[in-house]
């Protein structure tokens, strides 16, 4: 089993405490401005200035091939705790500019630390049937974080305030950087390419768009990625003109769906084992449709279980497409593979919830979800209908020529 693995245990509990530092940091930093400035759009603008680097993903990806992955995890998380600590000097408004610094920070360490987290995992895993567990417990840990760490970082910034978030993510990130650092130095030297920088940057992008195998999973999930991008401007039409409760009910509602993604993390490892990854993601498509659909009936107890559904659709599919992904990438090529479909993945959602925001001004919230529910089921039908691409078994296949 792969968690009797020492290295695996230390890995995985490096990534829990990098994420979810990043997690308590990243909600207090928004409530801190809001306290501070008494303005949403300024604490809504510190959230933007950490998505912004987002756009740094395929650089991130370039540095976790062109490294070694151990030395960069533990000198990211190290380099963050360091801008953390500034968050100690923040007094009263003028110190703002301290809280956007932070937030960038926080941001461009995320676009190195993905790609080369997915990548160092790539080169611990040993037989290609690892890789559908290896999904399943990484997208399990993003799942726990991402309900927990909002959380908690509320929380403690209600308990001790800012100063008091600043240290606790502080020692969430040094203790990370301790677990990368314990782990077995087993990991092979970088590989140098002899190509410009301009084709290092695309090479993942170039990658996927040619893997018959990772190439229509991506599609169908940039299609899923873009209805569940949505959710958000639905559910609080949903809330007003269904439920007839006031907007404060949607922060109970996402929490609802982050609990049901951590459900779908869970059964997503077990049926990994069992299922093809294809129809992993037309499952995921196919249990959104459901779960979104039955939120029409707008009735609390529907509305709750079928967030349940929708949120647990998300990991499904991505377990589906990372396992596919880990093992059709070859190893040396897997942080810039990694950082490209990151990019496809969170730019169309970042789209879907401005359009998602014109769309709720326009139409009915049933005839919103009427949209999302339709595709996704294109998604499902799709994948359900196309025939798997058998999944290469040799590390030489997708290597450049």
């Amino acid at each position: 089993m792969l968690l009797t693995r020492p290295g695996i245990r230390l890995f995985l509990a490096g990534q829990t405490l990098s994420l979810f530092g990043d997690g308590v940091a990243l909600i207090a930093l928004g409530v801190w401005a809001k306290v501070l400035t008494g303005s949403s759009s300024v604490a809504a603008l510190v959230m933007f200035t950490y998505m912004a680097p987002t756009v740094l993903l395929p650089l991130g990806g370039v540095l976790a091939d062109r490294v070694r992955r151990r030395p960069l995890l533990i000198g990211t998380n190290l380099a963050v705790a360091l801008a953390s600590a500034a968050l100690l000097l923040v007094d009263g408004p003028g110190e703002l500019g301290i809280l956007y610094a932070v937030a960038a920070a926080y941001g461009a360490a995320s676009a190195v630390l993905s790609p080369a987290q997915s990548a160092l995992l790539r080169s611990m895993l040993v037989e290609e049937a690892e890789f559908g567990a290896a999904a399943g417990l990484s997208q399990s840990v993003r799942s726990g974080t991402t309900l927990l760490s909002p959380v908690a970082g509320a929380t403690v910034y209600g308990w001790i305030g800012g100063h008091g978030v600043a240290v606790v993510a502080m020692a969430c990130l040094l203790t990370a950087a301790l677990a990368f650092a314990t782990l077995p130095d087993r990991e092979r030297p970088a590989r140098r390419e002899r190509t410009g920088w301009a084709a290092e940057l695309t090479a993942g992008l170039h990658h996927v768009r040619g893997s018959a195998e990772i190439r229509p999973l991506l599609v169908a999930m940039v299609t899923m990625t873009a209805v569940i991008g949505m959710t958000s401007p639905m559910l609080l039409a949903l809330i007003e003109h269904g439920l007839h409760r006031p907007p404060t009910l949607l922060g109970a509602l996402e929490s609802v769906l982050a609990l049901g993604g951590l459900a779908g993390a869970v059964g997503g490892s077990v049926a990994i084992a069992r299922f093809r990854p294809q129809r992993l993601v037309a499952a995921g498509a196919l249990v959104f449709a459901l779960g979104t659909a039955l939120q029409a009936v707008a009735v609390f107890p529907a509305v709750v279980a079928g967030l349940v559904l929708a949120g647990a659709a998300g990991p499904l599919a991505v377990i589906g497409l990372a396992t596919v992904a880990q093992a059709a990438t070859p190893e040396h090529l897997m942080g810039r593979t990694q950082a490209a479909v990151n990019l496809c993945l969170t730019v169309p959602q970042a789209a879907a919830l401005g359009a998602g925001s014109g769309l709720v001004a326009l139409l009915s919230f049933r005839q919103v979800i009427a949209l999302m529910v339709l595709g996704a089921l294109v998604t499902a039908v799709a994948l359900f209908r196309r025939r798997p691409a058998p999944v290469p078994n040799s590390e030489e296949r997708g290597r450049p020529s």
